[in-house]
């Protein structure tokens, strides 16, 4: 299968491609065609974003009032950031009620926890897209097809 991005001059292409990644990551690899690369930095970068937000909850680890420049790297994983902080905003502000702060809003470790977590998972995003930019300047080389049979021939 031919990737997506196959017919697209090298400029555009590593745009889309770098766009992608940055609101998915990995999007840019499957975009390009290396499925496997583009799998692995996909679950990778979700799991240790979405485990920061675990730890921590999602009410104050994605802050861009409290947390201005951790919040510069978190906004790096793109569409994560910004799950995160839509799902933070319909999260009532526990002062002034009758709910108890601990259990909307983390504190101590895991509070700085989480907020590493999902600011390394920015930086990590920020890395992937600049591979895709090498990879996506490169031209696509179309995968053969297996020949028939399923086999490649055999050498003698």
């Amino acid at each position: 299968m031919a990737a997506p991005l196959a017919s697209i001059n090298t400029t555009a292409r590593m745009i889309i491609a770098a766009l992608a990644t940055w609101l998915v990551p990995g999007a840019g690899h499957l975009l390009i065609g290396d499925r496997v690369r583009g799998i692995a930095f996909l679950v990778t970068i979700t799991l240790t974003f979405w485990t920061g937000v675990a730890i921590g909850g999602v009410k104050n680890t994605v802050s861009p009032v409290d947390r201005t420049l951790w919040f510069a790297g978190q906004i790096c994983a793109g569409g994560h950031s910004f799950a995160a902080l839509a799902w933070a905003s319909t999260i009532p502000s526990p002062y002034g009620t009758d709910t108890p702060a601990a259990s909307v809003i983390g504190y101590g470790r895991a509070e700085e926890v989480s907020v590493v977590y999902t600011a390394i998972a920015g930086m990590l995003n920020i890395l992937i897209i600049l591979d895709v930019l090498v990879r996506a300047e490169k031209p696509l080389v179309p995968v053969p097809a297996k020949p028939p049979g399923g086999r490649p021939p055999r050498r003698t």
